[in-house]
């Protein structure tokens, strides 16, 4: 998953960068963020900055059922706040703020992402420190790398219709636009296969023209 941050407190980001939680990108400046939110997809966006007039150009360009977007602000009116949560913020918190409230907040969008296991179809279990989903059949596939990753992501968003290739991309690679664009494809055919050889079932479906869904 991927987060885009600005004025946010180091302790936070450091946690989240050395448990692999999100990769972050940290920009230092609000025009930085804007652009940012322009151009590449993101998980989670979480900006201090005091500005409602501003923040709203961060808006713009993100879809909230997908992208979670949380302001921090000093000062803000209560008309400005209805405004920005009218135009897709989550949530507006007013300082001060303390890091266990962030945390709370983070793990309450993205719940799963802070867990080592969990379980998803009723009979699969994953386990992100083993990088392996096994089954109540005691089958085990471990799976390394960035298909683990892809197979994750996927299904931490199983509740959604589709994910398009470049939102994988977006999301997973420390540097998108350099990578080839057929790498998602050639993951997911390793992912499908090891899957198929180990419990014998393909629960990732092609969705025609807009990515893939776990089924």
């Amino acid at each position: 998953m991927r987060l885009l941050s600005l004025n946010i407190n180091k302790e936070i980001l450091n946690y989240l960068i050395e448990n692999e939680l999100y990769i972050c990108d940290n920009v230092s400046e609000i025009d930085d963020a804007i652009y940012h939110s322009e151009v590449r997809y993101y998980n989670l966006i979480l900006i201090k900055y005091d500005n409602a007039k501003t923040l709203k150009h961060i808006l713009k360009h993100i879809n909230p059922r997908q992208t979670a977007v949380i302001f921090i602000v000093d000062n803000i009116t209560k008309e400005e706040e209805l405004e920005l949560l009218k135009k897709g913020a989550l949530d507006v918190i007013k300082t001060p703020v303390t890091n266990e409230l962030i945390f709370a907040k983070m793990k309450s969008i993205h719940k799963e992402n802070f867990e080592n296991e969990y379980t998803f179809k009723g009979k699969y279990i994953i386990n992100k420190e083993e990088k392996s989903i096994s089954d109540n059949k005691n089958n085990k596939l471990v799976i390394n790398g960035k298909p683990f990753s892809i197979l994750e992501y996927l299904i931490k968003n199983r509740h959604r219709p589709a994910i398009s290739k470049e939102e994988i991309l977006d999301v997973l690679w420390d540097d998108p636009e350099w990578v080839v664009r057929n790498v998602v494809e050639v993951n997911i055919n390793i992912i499908r296969k090891s899957i198929q050889n180990t419990f014998e079932e393909n629960f990732i479906n092609t969705v025609r023209h807009r990515g893939y869904q776990i089924v």
